[in-house]
């Protein structure tokens, strides 16, 4: 398994992941509803009714239908339109009877709820709200092939590590077997085998704690890219091709402000208090409406057949109740709550003080931000001059090895000598690796904080 495959295999079962997906259909849903809000809501109600009314003297028995489609709508400012038809079927004094009427009605705020923004809220509210887990769960994305690659370097490391040792081992075998030999001719004291044979056991037993290691540090990946392998081989090793980072100074600190995921949300934040701030001013206005309304045909079935003559035309039974013609009426309504100030005028207080939080926590993050980029690019020159230290190490150590062979072949030095300068090549190749490893770390942290690895690991 190369690193690409391991960084695919966590994102497909992070259980973080997963869930933040199925709560994404949730949000996309419910902000689909809030946008409907200014939507035509189209309705139909129907009702029956037996009513039975006295006028002088006169029994009205009365069995009616009334059904009423109606549309209603809210625009961006306050305006509320009601647009519904009543359709009345009844029997008065036996006698089938029915009418219909238009009804129009118009509702405008003046003060409270005028504004578009504060009837726009719970919209803007949610759409910033699904912005910020959005924003969570790309950074959860990033953290999660971070990890990967820091556990997948781990192991990789592991994995080169038992190599060293197997090799070192298998060298001290050989130098003691040759040892053994010389002892058995006479040509070597007996101490110099017995230290040949601790070095052995020494080597044994770093390479077991390098197999235990690999294990641990297996198991460890295997459980967090969430594998049901029970063993996994990497397909990456030694010499890992040590990549460059291109940012300059400056450059790096800007491009860590523009891709820190706090920062966005904090600003985030910011926007939807100062709206929310907006809101709350709004309640403590005066609730002051102005409502028309228009009628355009018959909306009541009795009255029109009187026996009485002669208030057939002016009477109770005609012109109060049936109507004709269109009516309208205009009205101011004023409402001015008494009690409650202080619930709203304790709401404007905690939503300043929230944005006041949110600004200070703003220019607190920026002025860390620019410290903490600093550091990780301090940090990556120290790794970067440790990393080719190392190196210069193993080249040293591998030449005086070289050369102690050489004067081993013209009998110009000992055996242990030789020994001594191939466990220094040993330990200056397990330091690089490990230097080397902690490099590429270092990178993939600066890549993490500059919201790059999404991009440079995903397709």
């Amino acid at each position: 398994m190369d690193l690409k495959q391991a960084i695919a295999c966590a994102l497909e079962n992070n259980i973080e992941l997963k869930t933040a997906l199925w709560d994404k259909a949730v949000r996309l849903d419910e902000l689909h509803i809030l946008k409907q809000k200014f939507s035509p809501q189209v309705s139909w109600n129907m009702s029956v009714s037996l009513q039975r009314e006295i006028y002088y003297n006169e029994d009205f028995d009365e069995k009616k239908i009334h059904s009423y489609p109606s549309l209603r709508m809210l625009t961006p400012i306050g305006t509320q339109i009601e647009l519904f038809t009543e359709q009345n079927i009844g029997y008065e004094r036996y006698q089938k009877k029915s009418g219909t009427a238009l009804h129009v009605v118009v509702e405008q705020p003046l003060l409270q709820g005028r504004r578009k923004v504060v009837n726009t809220w719970s919209i803007e509210n949610a759409s910033i709200l699904n912005e910020i887990q959005e924003l969570l769960h790309r950074q959860a994305i990033e953290h999660v092939i971070y990890g990967v690659i820091v556990n997948y370097h781990a192991l990789v490391l592991a994995n080169e590590n038992i190599k060293l040792h197997h090799r070192w081992l298998a060298q001290s075998e050989r130098f003691y077997e040759n040892l053994k030999s010389k002892v058995e001719a006479g040509r070597a004291p007996l101490s110099d085998l017995v230290s040949s044979k601790l070095q052995v056991n020494q080597a044994q037993s770093y390479l077991d704690r390098a197999q235990f290691e690999y294990h641990q540090t297996m198991r460890k990946l295997i459980e967090f890219i969430g594998s049901e392998e029970e063993d996994i081989t990497v397909t990456q090793g030694f010499p890992i091709k040590k990549e460059s980072f291109d940012f300059k100074g400056n450059e790096f600190v800007q491009v860590i402000a523009d891709n820190d995921i706090e920062t966005k949300i904090i600003n985030l934040n910011i926007a939807r208090t100062r709206t929310q701030l907006i809101v709350a001013k709004d309640q403590q206005l005066v609730d002051l409406k102005l409502r028309g309304d228009l009628t355009l045909g018959r909306y009541h079935v009795y009255g029109e057949n009187s026996m009485y003559q002669e208030l057939n035309d002016n009477g109770i039974y005609n012109s109060p109740f049936v109507h004709q013609n269109g009516n309208y009426s205009a009205h101011l309504l004023l409402s001015i709550p008494i009690t409650g100030k202080d619930q709203r005028y304790h709401q404007v207080l905690a939503t300043k003080i929230e944005l006041k939080k949110l600004e200070y926590a703003s220019w607190y993050h920026q002025k860390h931000l620019t410290a903490h980029a600093q550091n990780l690019l301090e940090q990556m020159a120290l790794q970067n001059r440790q990393e080719q230290l190392a190196a210069n190490a193993v080249t040293l150590a591998q030449k005086n090895y070289d050369d102690a062979l050489l004067k081993l072949e013209a009998g110009r030095t000992s055996m242990f000598e030789l020994v001594t300068l191939q466990e220094r090549l040993h330990d200056a190749q397990m330091q690089y690796n490990t230097t080397l490893i902690t490099y590429l770390d270092v990178m993939a942290n600066l890549e993490y904080n500059a919201g790059l690895l999404a991009k440079k690991w995903i397709a």
